[in-house]
């Protein structure tokens, strides 16, 4: 009874690694920096978790918990609220249509994946934050922000398959 008990346990914290890391960059992309302006170049870092686990385990990342990340970075950042909420809801529902064609693909076709979402994402907080603050948003640090998101997905898709193969292959 107790090692079922245990088991159940070891599972349920081994599935829950996709979500807490992503809360984790959430929080890590928020963390004051020296560097000026930053806030507005951060990387999105929970975009490129999102993109990960919905391509190669999309049953670890429920819609709720994108809901409540994406609420989470909108409360942190100062960003319109629901803004990034509907945002990863949105990026997962096409990553669940298009993820016959990304999974199983070279990392480069991946990576050019990540990239077109990333811009397609950069657009629509463009246009959301532009009809929040009813302005035209100078569009240079979000085209900065897209270049090094784009960028950091390498490393962060590195950190995502140790998690994968560390935390989730023994579960599974």
């Amino acid at each position: 009874m107790t090692g079922d008990l245990l088991h159940k346990l070891d599972l349920a914290a081994r599935h829950a690694a996709p979500g807490a890391v992503t809360l984790i960059l959430v929080l890590v992309g928020v963390t004051p920096t020296q560097l000026p302006y930053y806030s507005s170049i951060a990387p999105l870092l929970p975009l490129a978790s999102v993109y990960y686990w919905g391509v190669y385990r999309p049953d670890l990342m429920p819609m709720w918990l994108l809901f409540l990340v994406g609420l989470l970075h909108d409360a942190l950042t100062d960003s319109p609220i629901g803004l990034h909420a509907a945002i990863l809801l949105l990026c997962q529902w096409v990553l669940l249509r298009q993820r016959r064609f990304l999974a199983g693909r070279p990392f480069v076709v991946l990576w050019l994946g990540f990239a077109v979402l990333a811009a397609a994402v950069t657009l629509v907080e463009w246009i959301g934050v532009g009809l929040y603050d009813v302005a035209i948003v100078p569009p240079r640090p979000l085209l900065i922000r897209l270049v090094v998101t784009i960028a950091l997905f390498p490393p962060l898709a590195w950190l995502f398959i140790q998690v994968h193969r560390g935390f989730l292959r023994a579960a599974d």
